[in-house]
Parts: structure tokens; C-alpha cells; sequence
């Protein structure tokens, strides 16, 4: 019985989580490996954040953020280095 009722929580569950997004912030004057972390560090640090990744090729952090979070505060984290941040999409994930 309990097996049971573990196995049909957890395909029950993920019909009820709210569905996430990928944000893509193009991120301006990131120049080196430190530029990158510390824009990974304060998008982390944003509550709510779930996943952040930045990349120096692309000069873009690609945050996954739940539906519905606002993307104002991932501009104002990044702002608050000294870097400028620019949102370039917000997509469903599948």
C-alpha cells in the first residue's frame, strides 16, 4: 500500500508543478572568465532563480526562472554589478 501511494504522488506530482522558462539576457561588456562569474553568482543569489548560466562566446545568461517571475529583478541583479542587462527572449520550457 504505501509503495503505491509513493508511486502515484510522484505521477501526480509533476501535474501540479508550475511550469518554468528559460530567460535569455544578452549582457553587455562581460570581457573575461570573472565578468562571467560574477554575473552567474548574483543571478543565483536572485531569489527564485532556479537555474543561471552566463557565457563569455555569447556575451548571454541563460536563466530558468518559474512562469510568472519578474524578469525585472534578474535586470536589477545584474545591474547592480555594473553590468547592463538586456532581456533577448523568455520561452516555455518542454
Amino acid at each position: 500500500m504505501k509503495r503505491l501511494l509513493i508511486l502515484a504522488m510522484l505521477l501526480v506530482s509533476p501535474l501540479t508543478w508550475a511550469a518554468n522558462v528559460k530567460v535569455v539576457i544578452d549582457v553587455e561588456a562581460m570581457t573575461c572568465p570573472l565578468c562571467v562569474t560574477v554575473v552567474n553568482q548574483v543571478l543565483r543569489k536572485t531569489d527564485g532563480v532556479i537555474k543561471a548560466k552566463s557565457s563569455l562566446k555569447t556575451r548571454q545568461a541563460n536563466v530558468i526562472v518559474p512562469e510568472g517571475f519578474d524578469t525585472e529583478l534578474l535586470i536589477k541583479a545584474i545591474d547592480k554589478t555594473g553590468y547592463k542587462g538586456v532581456i533577448n527572449s523568455v520561452e516555455p520550457l518542454s
